[in-house]
């Protein structure tokens, strides 16, 4: 029988017909993106924009994101995109390619589909001779071609931290734009744009870098939470190394102490109580009950520690690896600058971190390894080869590395680096602030000796920085990363400089001085 003449049952061609029709559907999680797309941020220069739309480059057109497209809501005046496109316009793709279907909010949550398409024909056309995006747009029913000018700046080279005129360019201009517009920052973007003019060759950018990090030399309250405590000790501790100002010592000994003021110590620990377990009908007496929540020993929550946790609450949530990891690489760092501490704080925390990673290399959120989801097997939990979560194993890569070389040491670091070679894709999906997973993974690329790694994550990245690059190309807005808890865009006081601080200190590795970029390791 004829294949193409085969007869296929109505039941079988209406379940073809539905599933056809679901296909584009099910790359969105949630259309409405919380409603995110028509809820606008509070300050900076994006409050004018109607909602967290997807900015579209360096045209100066924001929009929604659908499956194959994006519907454009917003331009800004006297850039590219204006007077060519129109609100509503749908845009499918570029020079003659229609964009792929997106996995915004699939797994992993990368950035194919529009996002990366339209930002490699942002790369294509920003290296072409005429500099000129032709963009495929639907309006009122009828297709166009609009053709859209852009700057024509080349192409990056195979990574950010080699010698590349793009990147130079771009790092520049990034540099100029926070110096005209200061501030608006929160204590990741102050700590990242400190480090990012730290490390700048230019006499006039590293004075101003100096002036950033000089700055904080204050002392924080007792209340102050454990993620600005330890951007405040990275800061000033890679400010010391770099310059010998040791006038900033005494309050970098201050901070490092008021991280321990955070950090979860047993046998003190009563963050759950027997009746939550017994409640759901979970067998576990008091005696394993305190052995599993001993084991969040060396953890960081939000919040200053107290010796009794209300349950996912007080004291911060319960222990992350985020938070451990900042004070890990805080407390490395101020050893560096001859700082000691007079407890093991470090050496808990290490211990924390241990427990909640994978063979694989996998860092988990919290305590999943113990009691976050009900008492489980702590070493069958870690056994897991399952990989993810590459944007803490950059931050991870950065505790071993500044740790005393050794072999143990140097294996850890290796298992990470491996870890994000299998899940850099998910690097933008940094929970609460996609922009600070984002930062923190490419930075344990950036600084590591692996140009395999390097060149292949860069080069998966470049349609992203493209896409988060506005009009003028002097500075950088965040990007919708997944559907769930992308708060940055509303929580950062300028979304606009965070975004560029932080990209900046990604270009930054370009011309390396610092510890947390590999130098001196």
């Amino acid at each position: 029988m004829n294949p193409s003449k085969k007869k296929v049952s109505p039941l079988l061609s209406c379940s073809i017909a539905c599933l056809a029709l679901s296909l584009p559907l099910a790359a969105i999680k949630d259309e409405k993106n919380q409603g995110r797309w028509d809820k606008p941020c509070k300050g900076g220069p994006d409050a004018v924009v109607p909602g967290f739309l997807v900015n579209m480059g360096p045209t100066g057109a924001r929009g929604v994101l659908k499956s194959n497209s994006f519907v454009v809501k917003y331009i800004f005046p006297k850039t590219p995109a204006a007077k060519l496109l129109k609100i509503d316009d749908e845009v499918y793709g570029a020079n003659g390619k229609k964009f792929a279907t997106h996995t915004f909010g699939g797994k992993p949550n990368g950035i194919e589909g529009p996002i990366q398409d339209m930002g490699w024909a942002i790369e294509k056309a920003e290296a072409s001779k005429d500099g000129i995006l032709s963009l495929m747009v639907k309006r009122d029913g009828s297709d166009l071609k609009v053709d859209v000018p852009l700057e024509k700046l080349g192409s990056f080279a195979e990574s950010f931290s080699v010698d590349c005129k793009k990147t130079q360019i771009l790092r520049e201009r990034a540099y100029k734009y926070l110096m005209d517009n200061p501030g608006g920052v929160n204590c990741q973007g102050r700590c990242v744009g400190s480090l990012s003019f730290l490390s700048s060759s230019d006499t006039k950018i590293l004075s101003y870098g100096k002036k950033l990090a000089k700055a904080w030399d204050k002392r924080d309250n007792d209340q102050t939470w454990s993620w600005e405590l330890a951007f405040h000790a990275i800061t000033l501790s890679e400010y010391h190394l770099l310059t010998k100002d040791k006038s900033v010592l005494p309050t970098l000994q201050y901070t490092m102490d008021q991280l321990r003021g955070c950090q979860w110590k047993a046998p003190d620990i009563i963050c759950y109580k027997l009746e939550q377990f017994t409640k759901k009908n979970i067998k576990i007496d008091q005696e394993t009950l305190q052995k599993h929540m001993d084991l969040y020993d060396g953890g960081f929550g939000h919040a200053p520690y107290t010796t009794v946790i209300v349950p996912r609450g007080g004291g911060g949530y319960g222990p992350m690896q985020w938070p451990t990891l900042l004070a890990i690489d805080a407390w490395q760092l101020g050893k560096k600058c001859g700082l000691e501490t007079k407890h093991k704080g470090l050496e808990s925390a290490f211990v924390f971190l241990d427990h909640g990673t994978m063979a694989s290399g996998n860092v988990a959120y919290g305590g999943e390894f113990t009691l976050n989801n009900g008492p489980i097997d702590s070493k069958k939990w870690k056994m897991s080869t399952r990989h993810g979560n590459s944007a803490k194993s950059g931050l991870a890569y950065a505790a071993y590395a500044l740790s005393p070389p050794s072999a143990e040491n140097s294996k850890a670091m290796k298992l990470h680096l491996a870890n994000i070679d299998a899940a850099y894709k998910d690097m933008t999906d940094g929970h609460a602030d996609a922009l600070m997973g984002f930062t923190w993974g490419m930075s344990g690329v950036l600084a590591s000796d692996d140009k395999k790694l390097k060149e292949k994550v860069s080069q998966y990245y470049i349609p992203w920085l493209n896409m988060a690059r506005c009009a003028g190309s002097d500075s950088y807005c965040i990007l919708p990363a997944r559907d769930y808890a992308d708060q940055a865009y509303y929580q950062a006081p300028n979304i606009r400089n965070y975004t560029t601080a932080s990209v900046s200190y990604i270009y930054s590795f370009a011309t390396p001085k610092l510890r947390i970029q590999g130098v001196g390791q």
